[in-house]
């Protein structure tokens, strides 16, 4: 890196930010897109139902944990490139939602023919986690 990226990081703002990202998901995934997400996906009720808890307990572990390697990255992005204020952290969440997570996503969805719907909801909802968390890193040092 050109410039030099150090000191302690605000654990405090990592763990926030993971536990935005669940409070998003399940909004995201429920009441605002969740009918359409399953539409796309295939995903009923009963097949939710019939996931044991146990295993329902690790996605929800693991998404957390990719949740705070996210925050994490994003701290470190903040800090490399100075900002400080809610715009620049407004502008990191949305330059990294867009460029990164949604052109990665849109690869992927184009590759694997799936609907542009579908990419919406998964991308839209990490282009918001990733804004907010890019807010929390950038404010909270």
């Amino acid at each position: 890196m050109g410039q030099q990226v150090s000191g302690v990081y605000n654990v405090w703002a990592i763990l926030a930010s993971g536990l935005v990202s669940l409070a998003i998901g399940f909004l995201w995934y429920g009441p605002l897109f969740g009918k359409a997400w399953a539409g796309h996906t295939g995903w009923t009720a009963e097949r939710v139902k019939a996931i044991p808890a146990a295993r329902m307990a690790r996605t929800y572990a693991l998404t957390f944990l990719a949740a705070l390697v996210t925050a994490a990255a994003l701290m470190i992005l903040s800090r490399a490139i100075g900002a400080s204020t809610l715009e620049e952290g407004l502008g990191l969440g949305l330059l990294a939602g867009i460029g990164f997570t949604g052109m990665a996503f849109a690869t992927t969805h184009l590759f694997e023919h799936k609907p542009v719907g579908l990419w919406l909801i998964v991308s839209g909802y990490q282009l918001v986690y990733m804004t907010a968390a890019s807010v929390i890193v950038t404010l909270w040092r």
